[in-house]
């Protein structure tokens, strides 16, 4: 058994999957909103007929999906820069890592992941003998936390990964401190996995190589107390309200469908005493026909009018635009009919907000290389202060304004109008310039015209 006393790696191990289990709720819940699934169905009962849960389902519209998904497509990065190779293109082997590990695309399950949850992690291992790199892999918060030096909050000092491993069915757990990393496991059980009853130290602790925490936290929108926030995570009640008003909608429009109807003036009892039957003298279908006394009136339940739903639920999406700074045309495809100013100053308030995620991402992608670095024994690349990320411009604009703004760079360098004006990536300004070159060893070389040459 685990020895979970005082100062312990058991007692290290126990602090972090009490917290990890008491943060999982959270995480659910906010994956829930970001996966559409929120609303009045989490709060129906056995009672809701099936009818109304069908309803209900129908409410979910995923705007919370798209709020985020606005921020995470226009966080590219594009290279690093280092110590050892600080030019504009970047450095060549942290671009080697990045891809060998599949981080040109699987960055973004990273960052939609931070952004939605409000943490990620990435850990780095030893390296991998197939790429012949550290393997750098994507972590979900719900299997993985860390704890974080007081005075150096982006350091981890002790760290853990726990979860189920489907295939030999055990719940497995590793734990992260500087220089070391040591496994538990167990039979798997079900429930929480915060309780250390039954596990096992499968060995000792086995050395990392390098004298840190491999385990590197992601929060794009820190605080300096408690835990970090999701990019939506504030704003939940705005989409409970507008999937609630969405099912009354269509409550109401599926209560139209069946309109209400009364006969007035008919009798309520039969000569011989007995109760009328209406619900079977009114009989509905195509050959029915109903015997009214002269003076029976018949009422039908008038339409209402939808229009101030659909206006409250327009109104509420505005207002999930505005708080989360998302460009209205993203969330109402109308709205992009709206003025060019509209629209710039909209989407202005998207960039800034990426510009601010990006700046939160860059130090911990950073982090990320820095620690890849040292498994491979290269100081010079490794050294944190020298790291720097190269992103994408999170602003977009067409050929035309490229080719404008490009005619009107004076002053600028070449290279500089290539990379800020066509926005184009490390790797295509390196194979433009090779071509360039090479299209200039196949000019004709101009014959001089001779000396004293009659004009």
């Amino acid at each position: 058994m685990i020895d979970t006393s005082a100062g312990t790696a058991g007692a290290t191990l126990q602090r972090l999957m009490k917290e990890l289990a008491a943060r999982r709720n959270r995480y659910d819940i906010l994956q829930m909103y970001y996966d559409g699934e929120n609303g009045i169905p989490a709060y129906a009962d056995a009672a809701v007929r099936d009818a109304a849960r069908r309803l209900m389902q129908m409410s979910r519209t995923n705007y919370a999906e798209l709020a985020i998904e606005a921020t995470r497509e226009r966080m590219d990065p594009l290279g690093f820069r280092t110590g050892a190779q600080n030019d504009d293109l970047g450095d060549s082997v942290a671009w080697d890592i990045w891809q060998a590990n599949g981080l040109d695309a699987d960055h973004k399950l990273v960052d939609s992941t931070a952004l939605s949850l409000s943490q990620a992690y990435m850990i780095v291992g030893a390296i991998d003998e197939e790429t012949g790199v550290p393997l750098i892999t994507p972590e979900d918060p719900r299997e993985v936390i860390c704890e974080v030096d007081p005075a150096r909050r982006r350091r981890a000092t002790a760290a853990a990964k726990v979860f189920h491993d489907v295939l030999n069915d055990l719940d497995v757990a590793y734990l992260y401190v500087p220089g070391y990393v040591v496994k538990a496991q167990r039979k798997h059980q079900e429930g929480e996995l915060n309780e250390l009853s039954g596990w096992d130290w499968t060995g000792p602790p086995q050395p990392l190589g390098v004298p840190v925490v491999p385990v590197v936290p992601f929060a794009y929108r820190p605080q300096i107390r408690g835990l970090p926030k999701g990019e939506i995570e504030p704003h939940l009640p705005i989409l409970d309200r507008i999937n609630y008003t969405i099912l009354n909608r269509l409550e109401i429009m599926t209560l139209q469908a069946f309109r209400q109807r009364a006969v007035k003036g008919v009798p309520t009892t039969n000569p011989d005493g007995t109760e009328v039957d209406y619900d079977e003298l009114f009989r509905q279908g195509p050959g029915a026909i109903w015997t009214l006394p002269a003076n029976a009136e018949m009422w039908e339940s008038g339409a209402l009018d939808l229009t101030p739903v659909l206006e409250s639920v327009k109104a509420d999406v505005r207002d999930f635009a505005a708080v989360t700074r998302t460009p209205l045309s993203y969330l109402f495809p109308d709205a992009a009919q709206g003025s060019a100013e509209g629209a710039s100053l909209t989407r202005e308030g998207l960039i800034f907000k990426v510009k601010d995620r990006m700046g939160q991402a860059g130090e911990a992608y950073e982090a990320v290389m820095s620690i890849a670095f040292m498994m491979m024994g290269d100081a010079e690349r490794a050294a944190r202060s020298d790291l720097e990320v190269i992103w994408a411009s999170p602003e977009r604009y067409t050929l035309s304004e490229r080719g404008q703004a490009a005619t009107q760079a004076v002053g600028l360098s070449k290279r500089t109008v290539q990379e800020k004006i066509w926005q184009l990536t490390p790797q295509e300004i390196a194979r433009n310039e090779a071509e360039l070159a090479a299209e200039a060893l196949l000019e004709p070389v101009p014959t001089p015209e001779p000396v004293g040459a009659a004009a």
